[in-house]
């Protein structure tokens, strides 16, 4: 003998399947709406795939950028290290003797009290012809001691105390003048 529950729960909780008590009422098509959720899920899938893809491209570029930044980093580290005192002691202490001239030469600029403007195109100058210096520096350092090279690195000194020995003269030619139109 069944009880009222069991008898409940067997007839379907008090639903009939025909629809014979409520026949406005649509039954949901359960096959329908999980085909629609799952093709919701592949898109967020695809989705969530493409931003990985493209998080892991910039990833990709960023440390690339890096790698080649810190290769030319170095390559001009190692070019910086490398002196004429590499090729012989003589070469190196005439390397020596041009860099103090040239640091002494730019402490009297920077000391003549003139603003830095002034003497802006001495130091456009003076990146161009490090410039050059930088490449026969690794040109020296790749190829070895050859007279060409030497000779261009001690012209580029030279070109360089020039340049700045120019400036200097300039300098005091307009102190010079700028004194004489104070006194007339």
């Amino acid at each position: 003998m069944k009880s009222k529950f069991e008898e409940f729960l067997d007839a379907g909780c008090g639903m009939q399947d025909d629809h014979s008590r409520f026949p406005d009422i649509e039954v949901p098509d359960d096959e329908k709406i999980w085909k629609g959720i799952s093709a919701e899920l592949g898109k967020t899938r695809r989705l969530r795939t493409g931003l990985l893809s493209a998080a892991a491209v910039i990833l990709l570029m960023i440390s690339s950028g890096v790698a080649v930044t810190l290769i030319i980093n170095q390559r001009k580290a190692v070019t910086l290290n490398y002196s004429m005192q590499n090729v012989s002691k003589q070469l190196g202490e005439e390397e020596n003797f041009f860099r103090l001239t040239v640091t002494q030469k730019m402490e009297e600029v920077k000391k003549s009290g003139v603003n830095s403007d002034d003497y802006s195109e001495m130091m456009q100058q003076l990146e161009q012809i490090d410039s050059q210096y930088a490449t026969y520096m690794n040109d020296l350092q790749v190829l070895g001691n050859q007279p060409k090279i030497l000779k261009g690195i001690i012209r580029c000194y030279e070109m360089k105390i020039r340049v700045i020995e120019k400036t200097l003269n300039e300098i005091a030619k307009n102190k010079h003048n700028e004194n004489e139109n104070h006194i007339l």
